[in-house]
């Protein structure tokens, strides 16, 4: 059994000499800037995952202080994630609650900024309100934010 092995080798050996290889040839140099470059753009994705997760849990620990506008953030989130008793719908009172809550503009603008960091589908607000509420519902929202001072 040896012997048919040892000739399938030879004739492989024989065939490579033989024949030229299509497939470009890439030199020792070029290896060595392909690998490079990759563990470069992993390095890249690593850091910048990094970097947002701890942006995140920095504004998730200010959402715990009642006025930051992280706390309006994450409290529209909670509203429009309602949990209720079949796990769909969106709480509007509190979504009303929260918007009649945010005491300036200045403020309601950080909320805006903080919402899609916390947000886990990265979303804007005005996204959310667009398709969590009804038209009706929705009005009265962008009434509310439009009275701010």
């Amino acid at each position: 059994m040896a012997v048919p092995v040892a000739l399938a080798l030879e004739a492989l050996k024989n065939r490579s000499k033989n024949q030229e290889s299509h497939l470009p040839v890439i030199s020792g140099t070029a290896s060595r800037i392909l690998i490079t470059t990759g563990v470069a753009i992993g390095l890249f994705f690593m850091v910048r995952r990094w970097v947002r997760k701890a942006k995140r849990n920095a504004q998730e620990r200010q959402a715990l202080h009642p006025g930051d506008p992280a706390n309006f953030a994450m409290r529209l989130i909670m509203a429009f994630e309602n949990d209720n008793a079949f796990g769909w719908g969106t709480d509007e009172a509190a979504v009303f609650r929260t918007l009649e809550e945010i005491p300036s503009t200045s403020i309601l603008r950080r909320v805006i900024k903080v919402f899609p960091s916390l947000d886990k589908h990265n979303r804007n607000l005005a996204a959310v309100l667009k398709s969590e509420l009804t038209t009706e519902e929705f009005a009265i929202a962008q009434e509310i934010i439009n009275l701010k001072h």
